[in-house]
């Protein structure tokens, strides 16, 4: 007796929406040259320009890395561009910074590993990337100090208070120094929610997570082997800082984000 064939098995969501390899070199040289164009930004150009002009080009920037990777950014309102004060967000991937920047270009408080990565740290460095050690106390109270000022010349500072990256299934954590630099300035905090989804059918996209021991280049070249990813952006409760010491305003932001990331249905594809 000859055993029937087996069926063909259809490939997933995730397998149909590999590029190819040639698509793929295209994109590797159209973000070396996007890179290429913020070092001449970044040298040439940005002595020159005031805060507001330095905030658009990082926004046109962050904006034009995303289109070459093929990353749709959905956003349920439009942020306030003047909005001068902490943005705490659930961290998720590398891209994360992209995405915010695309949206309210600020200042990032970034780890101190940042400041020494090739390339990216020069552009974090001209964009007055705020560096924290965790481990260390007056590297922390310098962060507050900085925070403070930043608010001061109308920035906008942008924080993952989680201090790592996680698969999005929940919410780790807070630091809480970020949130002595609200309330010393008294100024706002903006809560944001953000996910990645398959663009097809509003699944969680595993291809955008940055997390474990997964290294950047690693990363990279799975976000760039991919053309289905959506960003889901949720501009959410924005809190005052008055009352509030660190630890209850970082329990409000957290409680506000963890409810979104883990109660928000599942939208439509195109959809916010």
């Amino acid at each position: 007796m000859i055993a029937n064939p087996p069926l063909p098995q259809s490939p997933s969501i995730d397998q149909g929406f590999v590029i190819g390899r040639s698509s793929q070199l295209l994109k590797v040289l159209k973000l070396m040259a996007a890179f290429f164009k913020a070092w001449l930004l970044l040298r040439l150009r940005f002595p020159q320009l005031q805060r507001e002009q330095r905030l658009r080009e990082i926004q046109g920037w962050a904006s034009s890395v995303l289109r070459i990777l093929e990353i749709e950014v959905h956003c349920n309102q439009g942020p306030d561009a003047d909005f001068a004060g902490l943005v705490v967000s659930n961290h998720l991937s590398w891209l994360d910074i992209l995405v915010i920047q695309s949206l309210l270009p600020g200042v990032f408080v970034a780890k101190s590993e940042v400041r020494r990565w090739p390339i990216i740290g020069a552009m974090a460095r001209a964009c007055e990337t705020i560096f924290v050690d965790r481990a260390s106390a007056r590297s922390a109270h310098a962060m507050v100090d900085s925070s403070a000022a930043a608010f001061e010349r109308g920035y906008t500072v942008v924080a993952f208070p989680e201090g790592t990256s996680s698969d999005g299934t929940d919410l780790g954590n807070f630091h809480t120094n970020i949130f002595e630099a609200a309330i010393r300035a008294q100024t706002q905090v903006q809560t944001v929610t953000l996910r990645y989804v398959d663009a097809m059918t509003g699944q969680p996209n595993k291809a955008a997570h940055f997390t474990g021991e997964m290294t950047l280049l690693s990363s990279l070249r799975k976000v760039l082997a991919r053309s289905n990813i959506k960003t889901q952006v949720h501009v959410g409760e924005r809190i005052h800082a008055v009352g509030h010491n660190r630890r209850s305003l970082s329990h409000q932001a957290h409680r506000t984000i963890r409810t979104q990331l883990l109660t928000a249905p599942q939208t439509q594809p195109g959809n916010y």
